[in-house]
C-alpha cells in the first residue's frame, strides 16, 4: 500500500490546482522565456540559467567535451558542452547545423559497383579495361594497368595509359593500334576502377585509414567515416597530398547553396585532416530550422537568419524583435518595423559574437511602445491569430485571447493549456524525490527477502521481480512534468469569457485544442476502446460499453482523466458527474505482491506518461 500512496502523491502534484499557490512562491522575477516552437500537446519554453553561461564561454576556444552518448544505429553521437548549455537555457534541444547530414551513415563502406565512371576519371594503376577491337583487328580484352601504368595489347605491345582521361582513353588507344592496323573501330571502357588508401584524421566520427574507389572524392571518405565528430569542424575541413598546400573544405556550401566545387577527387595517400570545431552561436525563434551554427569569419544576424532558413513569414514581414542573453537574462537589442528589404538591411548590420543565443521574433500582436524589459506569451491552436505576442505587465490570460481576436468555432475551450517554466521545474523536482524514495525502497525490500530465503526457485523469483522494478524505476525516472497550470474550467460548455483572469509571465506557452467528440476507456476492460461521446453520460456508462470490469480490474480505483488536466476519482473528489468530450477513463489492475503489484504499479506510470502526452497517447502507451 505504501507504494500505491507513493505513486498517487505523484499525481497528486501533477494535477491538483495546489501547483497554483507553489507558482506564488516563485516570486516576481521572469525566470522563462519564449520557446522557439511549441510542441503539441508537450510545450517547453526558454529560460536563462546563469550557471551554466561560464562553462559556456570556453566554446570559443574550440575545445569540447563529448557526454550523454547515444547510440543510433551504427553511428556514435554525443552533446556538445555548448548544446548542453543551450538546453538548459532554452528548453529546447537545437541541433549542430548540418549535422544530420552524417545521422545514418554506415559503419563501413562498400563502394557501388554499377556507378557511372566520370569523364574526368584519371587511369592509373590497378583500374581494369575492357577493350574490344574489329575489322582488321579482332580484340576482345580485359587487361590491368600495371604499377608502371602499362596494358599490353597482342601484336601492339605495351601502351602508356596512366594518367590518361577516361573521356580521351579510346582516342588515344585508337592512335596507338592505328600504327600497326588500318580500317578497324576500338572501343574501351572501365570493368573495375582501382583502389586508393585515404587517411581520416583529426576530429572525425570514427578516424582512421579507408580503402575506397578511386572515382571518391572528398565528400564521400566524409560519409564513409561518419563526419565530424561533435568536436569537429563542419567548415574548416583539410586535405592534404603530398607536399602540396592544405586545401579547405566548408560543408556550408554544400548545405546552403549546393555548391561542390571545392569537392575534390581524392588520390592514394591522401590525408583528411578535420580540426577542432570553431566558435558556435545559437538561433531560434520564428526562423524555419533553429540550430547551433558555427562560426568562420564576421557574422551578422542576417547571415545566421539566412543559414536557418529564413523567417516563417518572409512575404508579410513588417516587424521583427531580436533578443540576445546578456548577463542571464534576455535582452532586446534590436526591434526593427519597417519593409522586408530594409529589415534585411539592418539585420546585417547586427554582427554575432561567440556563444551568443539569439532568438528573433516576428509577432502578430499591434505594435507597441519599446520598454527595458519584454515579457513574451506564445499563443496556438484554435485562436483567430496565433504566435508571439508581447504582454503588457499584469496582463491576463482572458485579456490575451480577447485581444488577439478569441477563439476560432472549432477551439475547445474546457481543454486549454496554460503551461509555465518555473512551475515545470518544481512539479519536476517532486517526481524525481517520488522515484529516489522508491527505488531505494525496492533495494530495501529485495535485500530483506533475499536474506529470508533460502529455496534457489523463491530466490530467482524474487531477483526477476527486483529486475522488474528497476526498469519500472527507469521507466517513472523518464516521465517529464510540462508545468500545466490546472485553470479550474466547470465543464465543456464554458467559453472564451469564462477564461480566468490569470496573470500571466514572459515565457508561458498558451494552447487552443480542437473540440473533441470522443471518450476514452482503457486498462482492465473487456475491450479497451475509442467511444464517440454522448452528452449527459457517467463514467460507468462508457465502461459499459467497453464490456464491463474485467476479472483483474480494481473497481474501487477507477479514475477519470479530464480534458482540463485534472483527475476525477473516488479517492479524489468522486468520479461521479457527466463526462466530457476528450476525458479517458481508466480502469487499473488490482494491486497485489509481485508481478500484480508491478502491474499496477505499470498503470500509475502509464497515467503520468499522459500529462506529457495526452489521452491518445495515453491509449497508445497502455496497448
Amino acid at each position: 500500500m505504501r507504494l500505491r500512496y507513493l505513486l498517487l502523491l505523484i499525481l497528486c502534484f501533477l494535477t491538483l490546482p495546489a501547483c497554483l499557490s507553489a507558482l506564488e512562491r516563485s516570486g516576481s522575477a521572469s525566470e522563462s522565456a519564449l520557446s522557439d516552437k511549441m510542441g503539441i500537446p508537450a510545450i517547453t519554453s526558454i529560460t536563462s540559467i546563469s550557471e551554466a553561461r561560464q562553462s559556456a564561454q570556453q566554446e570559443s576556444t574550440g575545445r569540447q567535451d563529448e557526454h550523454q552518448q547515444v547510440i543510433q544505429g551504427n553511428t556514435v553521437t554525443s552533446k556538445s558542452r555548448f548544446q548542453s548549455y543551450v538546453e538548459r537555457a532554452t528548453g529546447s534541444s537545437l541541433e549542430v547545423f548540418g549535422r544530420e547530414l552524417f545521422s545514418n551513415v554506415p559503419s563501413t563502406y562498400a563502394p557501388l559497383g554499377a556507378v557511372q565512371v566520370n569523364a574526368d576519371y584519371v587511369i592509373g594503376a590497378g583500374d581494369a579495361l575492357q577493350i574490344r577491337g574489329w575489322g582488321m583487328v579482332d580484340i576482345d580484352l580485359n587487361v590491368l594497368v600495371s604499377r608502371n601504368g602499362e596494358i599490353y595489347l597482342p601484336r601492339v605491345g605495351s601502351v602508356q595509359v596512366a594518367g590518361v582521361k577516361y573521356r580521351d582513353l579510346q582516342g588515344y588507344l585508337k592512335k596507338a593500334v592505328g600504327k600497326i592496323f588500318t580500317n578497324f573501330e576500338l572501343s574501351v571502357s572501365i570493368a573495375k576502377t582501382r583502389s586508393v588508401q585515404i587517411y581520416v584524421m583529426g576530429h572525425a566520427q570514427r578516424p582512421g585509414t579507408y580503402t575506397l574507389s578511386a572515382m571518391s572524392t572528398l565528400l564521400n571518405v566524409l560519409f564513409a567515416s561518419g563526419g565530424p565528430a561533435v568536436t569537429g569542424s563542419m567548415r574548416n575541413i583539410k586535405l592534404k597530398r603530398g607536399s602540396e598546400r592544405l586545401v579547405s573544405f566548408d560543408l556550408y556550401d554544400i548545405l546552403l547553396s549546393g555548391d561542390k566545387s571545392a569537392d575534390m577527387a581524392l588520390q592514394d595517400g591522401d590525408v583528411i585532416f578535420i580540426p577542432a570545431v570553431g566558435q558556435l552561436v545559437a538561433l531560434l525563434g520564428d526562423v524555419k530550422k533553429p540550430a547551433i551554427f558555427e562560426l568562420q569569419q564576421k557574422t551578422s544576424i542576417a547571415d545566421v537568419v539566412r543559414w536557418a532558413g529564413g523567417f516563417e513569414s518572409a512575404a508579410n514581414l513588417k516587424k521583427v524583435i531580436i533578443e540576445k542573453s546578456i548577463d542571464n537574462r534576455y535582452t532586446t537589442i534590436a526591434e526593427i518595423e519597417s519593409d522586408w528589404a530594409s529589415i534585411e538591411g539592418n539585420l546585417a548590420k547586427l554582427e554575432v559574437q561567440p556563444t551568443d543565443i539569439i532568438r528573433v521574433f516576428a509577432p502578430g500582436a499591434s505594435p507597441m511602445e519599446v520598454k527595458m524589459e519584454r515579457e513574451f506569451v506564445r499563443v496556438d491552436g484554435e485562436v483567430k491569430h496565433n504566435g508571439v505576442f508581447e504582454i503588457q505587465k499584469g496582463e491576463t490570460l482572458r485579456a490575451l485571447i480577447s485581444r488577439i481576436g478569441g477563439i476560432t468555432d472549432k477551439g475547445y475551450v474546457y481543454g486549454t493549456r496554460l503551461n509555465r517554466e518555473s512551475v515545470r521545474r518544481d512539479q519536476q523536482l517532486k517526481i524525481n524525490e517520488a522515484v529516489d524514495r522508491y527505488e531505494k525502497d525496492i533495494e530495501v525490500n529485495t535485500k530483506q527477502r533475499l536474506a529470508s530465503e533460502s529455496d534457489p526457485a523463491r530466490l530467482a523469483v524474487i531477483a526477476n521481480e527486483q529486475e522488474s522494478q528497476r526498469r519500472l524505476a527507469q521507466k517513472l525516472r523518464a516521465v517529464k512534468s510540462e508545468g500545466r497550470i490546472i485553470l479550474n474550467l466547470k465543464d465543456a460548455s464554458v467559453t472564451a469569457n469564462d477564461l480566468p483572469e490569470f496573470p500571466l509571465k514572459d515565457g508561458d506557452m498558451v494552447y487552443i485544442p480542437q473540440k473533441q467528440g470522443v471518450v476514452d476507456v482503457i486498462g482492465a476492460v473487456y475491450q479497451q476502446n475509442t467511444f464517440m461521446h454522448q452528452p449527459n453520460r457517467s463514467a460507468h456508462y462508457y465502461i459499459k460499453l467497453a464490456g464491463g470490469v474485467n476479472t483483474t480490474g480494481e473497481k474501487s480505483e477507477i479514475y477519470r482523466i479530464c480534458m482540463d488536466g485534472t483527475v476525477r476519482s473516488n479517492r479524489f473528489g468522486g468520479l461521479g458527474g457527466t463526462v466530457n468530450p476528450g476525458d479517458a477513463i481508466v480502469v487499473p489492475e488490482k494491486m497485489k505482491h509481485g508481478t500484480g503489484l508491478m502491474q499496477g504499479l505499470k498503470d500509475f506510470t502509464t497515467v503520468l506518461y499522459q500529462f506529457g502526452l495526452g489521452a491518445a497517447g495515453l491509449k497508445t502507451l497502455q496497448n
